[in-house]
Order: structure tokens, then sequence, then C-alpha cells
């Protein structure tokens, strides 16, 4: 092994050292190409997500302009429905002066009505002297009474000679006798629209760094552009525009435009407004080129000072192989002897004459559930004398064994306890050597032996007397139905016919009792199958539902579909019935509620039984399934003894276990079947 470990580390050879710089150059030159090439994809990637999100914005707050045009004109068509309403409301005929003070008192520029035939009936602006509206205006009256669904109409237009913006305002009345058409100034209106247009929108946003620019193009053409655009397709001549307008989402591609590579993202976008198009958006690619070409130089310098330091890393490893010789013969002792000690079974450990633990495993820590207990006092960490250190040290002996049990951690176990006495060999100090062996599952061990022992010993001589009782019983069943139908007195028959009732009945219970009894030890060949654990319970639900609504016992189940066992399903059946009926008894009458779970764990299906009745006892737990122990006064004391004969035929395991919800719990173990 020295000769080994003394070869091992030679220093390496000239030839061997070159090939290993010549590989670190290799490893290196590599992790840098594809780090370039993953800052590349990834911080273009991020330029396309900031350049989806941007255009998202973008169509977010076109639709929000689109909504504000919309607004502005229905306050416009509910101030103007509520003037004509109070035109109609007046009913004396108008005249050119009332309907000048009327425009006058609203802030109107004029008052027109016009006829169901689309004529002219009066009309003045408000100094009150008579006009007439323009020509389109006299049009759209014709096409509002030909067409009176819409029965409003708001029209702008820019005097020729002033240059100021005029807004008509058309309504026809509901029973289309007449159009009223009310003339206003729209400076306002214009100004709004001009502040929150989608158009002035489109300029705001391309204003922002990097954008080139913003467009919205239909097939017929550019309806708006943040800028002068030129060289820019037609969505009939592009392959990818028309692919994007059948496209749900935004894409994009790297377009070249004006001599430069752009990021271009496009949308489809449509509005009651608008005809359906495609935002285009174009990002400039500058600020990316110079990111990734600033971070390929740095990736380029930092890995020519990586592999430098490589190779000097690796040539001082080289000279210092030799050095370390000694110091690692030393590490690898010390270290296996940690590992064996720390991988002992048994817990051991050290504690000095002042009280204080000097050495400890992993063992020991784990079985007393202690943490990091060295350099701290036992009194400290064993607030009793579990272990009986104290009784120890108070004697004479200087090793003894003893067996404890209690709770430690968070169960309780059985402890085999060593105790030794060691002296100094330097002073007189004196300090306690305890070697813990967990056999709390030897003692389990031994109590099912035992357990099962008994159900053998049972279970033979239950066999021996078996027809012995039941012949006898079939004899007197026979007399008393013999008595009962060939027998019966002529007086008192009602009477005597119940005490031939009463001998049946008690002779067909002993017969039961005497069934369950063989059935704890009978060895039969069971159907086992593969069983679905979810079925198999929700047949046991379905099968007690009655009984248990009329009790209101609650049940409820959590079980994966995907969990099999291997077994009898009637037997199974019966485990869960005993089980049902133990819960059911235990709460006397009372509600209460059952929980089923299932869960796989290593290989093994766990199945919880659990109710919140009153719970089991520590001083009956022991004997919970011991044949003919019971707690009950008309109890067999063979129902949970079923139970665990059932669940050891099957591979399993069952104990009771803390509940959740108060009462008994029962934990089930069976093997999981693929």
């Amino acid at each position: 092994m020295n000769q080994t470990r003394s070869t091992a580390l030679r220093p390496v050879s000239q030839k061997y050292l070159i090939l290993a710089i010549v590989a670190v150059a290799v490893v290196v030159l590599l992790i840098t190409w594809f780090g370039i090439r993953k800052s590349r994809s990834d911080g273009f990637h991020l330029l396309v997500m900031q350049g989806t999100a941007f255009t998202e914005a973008l169509a977010q707050a076109s639709q929000s302009a689109i909504n504000a045009e919309t607004f502005y004109d229905r306050l416009v068509q509910r101030r103007s429905t509520d003037l004509v309403i109070t035109l109609l409301s007046d009913p004396t005929p108008p005249t050119y002066p009332r309907l000048a003070a009327f425009a006058q008192s609203h802030d109107l520029d004029g008052i027109f009505i016009f006829k169901a035939d689309s004529s002219l009936q009066i009309g003045c602006n408000d100094d009150g002297s008579p006009l007439r509206p323009p020509r389109f205006v006299e049009d759209e009256v014709k096409g509002l009474i030909a067409n009176p669904e819409d029965r409003f109409v708001l029209l702008n237009d820019e005097d020729e000679k002033t240059g100021e913006k005029v807004q008509y305002y058309l309504e026809i009345t509901s029973r289309l006798d007449k159009v009223f058409v009310l003339v206003s100034d729209a400076q306002t209106y214009s100004d709004a629209l001009q502040q929150t247009g989608i158009g002035v929108l489109a300029q705001k946003m391309a204003g922002e760094p990097g954008v080139e620019y913003i467009l919205y193009q239909t097939t017929k053409g550019i309806v708006f552009a943040s800028r002068e655009v030129s060289n820019l397709l037609a969505i009939d001549s592009d392959p990818f525009l028309k692919s994007a307008l059948d496209s749900d989402s935004i894409v994009s591609r790297i377009y070249t435009y004006q001599g430069k590579d752009v990021l271009e993202l496009v949308r489809p976008f449509a509005s009651k407004r608008y005809p359906f198009g495609l935002f285009r958006v174009g990002l400039s690619l500058h600020g990316y080129y110079t990111i990734s070409h600033g971070f390929d130089r740095q990736m380029i310098i930092l890995s020519i000072a990586l592999f430098l330091l490589v190779v000097v890393a690796l040539m001082y490893v080289n000279s210092r192989r030799q050095s370390l010789q000694i110091s690692r013969q030393y590490s690898d002792i010390k270290t296996t002897t940690d590992r064996i000690f720390d991988q002992m079974k048994v817990g051991v450990v050290a504690i000095d004459d002042s009280g204080f633990v000097r050495l400890t495993n992993d063992s020991f820590t784990r079985t007393l559930g202690l943490d990091s207990p060295v350099g701290k006092r036992w009194t400290d960490l064993m607030r009793t004398d579990q272990l009986g250190l104290q009784t120890f040290l108070a004697g004479d002996a200087t090793s003894d064994e003893v067996e404890v049990s209690g709770k430690f951690g968070d169960s309780d176990k059985v402890l085999m306890v060593a105790r030794s006495k060691i002296m100094y060999e330097d002073s007189n100090r004196r300090a306690v050597v305890m070697v813990v062996y967990n056999v709390t599952r030897f003692r389990e061990y031994e109590r099912e032996m035992t357990r099962r022992q008994r159900l053998t010993e049972m279970g033979n001589l239950a066999a021996g007397v078996a027809h012995e009782i039941r012949n006898p019983l079939n004899t007197i069943s026979i007399a008393a139905q013999r008595l009962s139908s060939e027998f019966a007195p002529k007086e008192n028959t009602e009477q005597y016919q119940e005490f031939t009732q009463k001998i049946r009945s008690e002779t067909k219970r002993l017969n039961d009792i005497i069934t369950r009894f063989l059935s704890l030890t009978r060895e039969e060949s069971k159907r086992h199958g593969r069983i679905s654990l979810s079925a198999q319970i929700q047949d046991f639900i379905s099968f007690v539902g009655a009984e248990a609504q009329r009790i209101t016992l609650q049940i409820k189940a959590d079980v994966p579909s995907d969990l099999f066992v291997s077994g009898d399903k009637d037997e199974l059946q019966q485990v869960f019935l005993n089980l049902y009926n133990n819960s059911k008894e235990a709460l006397s009458g009372k509600a209460g509620v059952i929980q089923i779970s299932a869960r796989r764990r290593d290989g093994k299906v766990r199945i919880t039984f659990s109710d919140s009745g009153p719970g089991v006892t520590a001083e009956i737990r022991a004997n919970i399934f011991a044949p003919y122990f019971t707690t009950k006064e008309s109890g067999t004391g063979l129902g949970l003894s079923t139970v665990y004969r059932i669940i050891g035929d099957m591979g399993g395991d069952i104990r009771l276990v803390e509940s959740e919800l108060g009462g008994a719990n029962f934990e089930i173990t069976l093997p999981a079947a693929v």
C-alpha cells in the first residue's frame, strides 16, 4: 500500500505536463467559444423580449387611444342628444330668434331642422340669420333618413376661409319625422384627439432611444408612421409580413432598413376605427452589437488569464506533490479512522471527569436525538438519568451492561448500554465510555415471535378440539330445531318458540366464534392477486356507506389511483371492515370522522386508518393485537388479531401510531405490487 501511494505521488514528467497544458488550452478555448455564443444568444433573446414587451405596450396604448377617441365621440353625442331633447320638448314652433337664443345659451354656432323628406324646415346661425348647411351635411341627412338605424352622425370639417374646426351633429327623432343638425366649434375636440390619437402616440413612442421606426400598415398601404419611411415592402410583397397577418402573437426578424440591421417586431392589430393590419416596430441593433463585442473581448481576456493561472497552478502542484506525500498518508489514515468511527452502527460517547462530552460518533447522536453534543455538559444534554451514568459513577464496578427504555429523540426506543470507566495514564483523571446499541427492533421481533408462537399454539389447540366442540353444537342446534317444529306444546307456544330460537342463535354465535378463532392460524390457499387499493377502498366505503350515514360517521379517503398491492381482496376487505367496526364501537354512537390515506414510499405502500374517537391508552397498546384481548363487554378480542394475521400473511406490518384526529391511528405497510 505504501509503495503504491509513493509511486502515485511522484512528480509529473515534462511530457505529461505539456499534454496537460495543451488539454487545458483546448478546454479553455471551447469554454470561451461556447461562452461567447451563449452570451450572444442570451443578449439577443433579451432584446427580443424587451422589444416584444415594447410592441405589446404600443398595441395596448393604441387600443387605449382608440377608446379615448370613442369616449370623446360619446361625450359629444350625449350632450347633443340632451340638446335635441330640449328642442323637442318645446311645444312652440321653432323660429329664428328662438333658435338663435338657444344656440347662444348652449355655445352652438348654428341649428338646422330637416323634415322627413330631407327638406330644410329652418336653419340659422347663433345671431339669428338664416343659414343653409354645406352640401355634404345635406347628403348625410338624406343618408340618415334612408338608414335611421344609427340614429346619429358626427361630422368634422374645417372652414376653408378661416381654417376653424367645425363639428356637425346629426340626429333623427324617434318618430323619424325630423333630423336635427347642431353646429359647434370643434377646436377643443380636435385638440383632444391630437393629444390622445394613435398617430401622436406612435410619434411619442418612436422618440424612445433605440427605436428606428413605428408604423401601422395594412394590405392597402401605410396608415401612419412615426417618421418618413422608405424602401419598406408592401405586405403582399413580403412573405414574412403575410404570415404575420395570420399569427396570433408577436413575431420578429432581423431586417435591413436604410443600410443597417434592425430588429423588427410585427404584431397583428385591429379595431373598429382602423382596418386590420400590422404594427411594425424597428429597434436598432447598434447597442446590442456594442455590448456583444465588449463581452467577447472580456471573455477572451478572461480566458487567457484563466489559462495562464491554470498553467501556473499545474506547475505549482507538480512541484508540491512530493512534499505532500507524508502529509497525505497521514490524512488518509486519519480520514479512514474517522470514517470507520462515524459509520459504526453502535453509538459511542466519551465523558471526562468534569462531566463534559469529549467524543461521539454519528450513530450516538442519531440514536439519542442530540445536536452537536461535543463540548457540552452531560447533565445539560440529558435532563434525566436515562442512561444511568450517575448511578454507574457512584458504584464500584468498572464496567457493566444495562438495558434502558424511554423516549430518545422523537420516538420510544430500547437501548442496550455498555458502560466502562477508564483511567488516563499520565494522571489520576478518569473518564467514562459508553457504547449504545439500539435494540428496539430486536425487542419488537421478540414480541412478534412470542405473539406468533402463541397464535400457533392456540391454533393447534383449536384444531384439536374444533370438531369435538362443533359436533355437540350441531346436535344441540338440530335438537332445538326439532323441538321447535315437532314438539311444540299447546300452551305457551310463543314463549316456547322464543326459548328454542334462543338456543339456536346462541349455538350459531358460538360456532362463529370458533370459526373466527380458527381463522387466526388456519393455513389455507389464498387467491392472491394484484389489487387496486383505490378501487378496494371505494368498494369498502360503498359497502358501509349507508350505515355510516345513519350513525353520522363521515369517511374520507385520499388514495392515489396508481397504488397496487398483492393479496386476497376478500381478506383485505375484512381488514378494513374490522378496523371500521373498531372505530364505530369506540365512538359509541357519537358523530365522528374516519380518515383513510395511502402513499407509496421506498417500494412499499403505507396505509393509515385513523378515527376521531377517544383513542387507545398507553396501558393497553402493547396487548391490542393479542387474541381475546378486549376492553368491550361483549367483544371477543379476535377482530384486531385477525387483522394482524391477515396483514402478516400478505408480507406486511401493522402498528398503532399517533393520530392527528386524536383517536386511534393504525398504520399498515404492505409490499407494493408491480
